[in-house]
């Protein structure tokens, strides 16, 4: 048997009128590769939380733009 966890980026949603990003990811638990339970992750990141945003996010450098960052 072997237990592993992965984190899967599932939403990154711009909020331009608040100057934030919202971030969605899905927590998983697997047992031999299959999924045994899952959690939900948000997390939103304001403008001055620019460098956590790139450091945690998958991708992040390609939203930066569009941010406006």
């Amino acid at each position: 048997m072997v237990l592993s966890e992965q984190r899967i980026l599932k939403s990154v949603e711009i909020l331009p009128a608040q100057n934030t990003v919202n971030v969605l990811w899905v927590d998983q638990v697997l047992r031999d590769e299959e999924v045994i339970a899952e959690t939900n992750h948000r997390k939103a990141y304001a403008s001055d939380q620019k460098d956590d945003f790139l450091a945690e996010v998958d991708g992040a450098a390609g939203y930066v733009p569009a941010i406006g960052w």
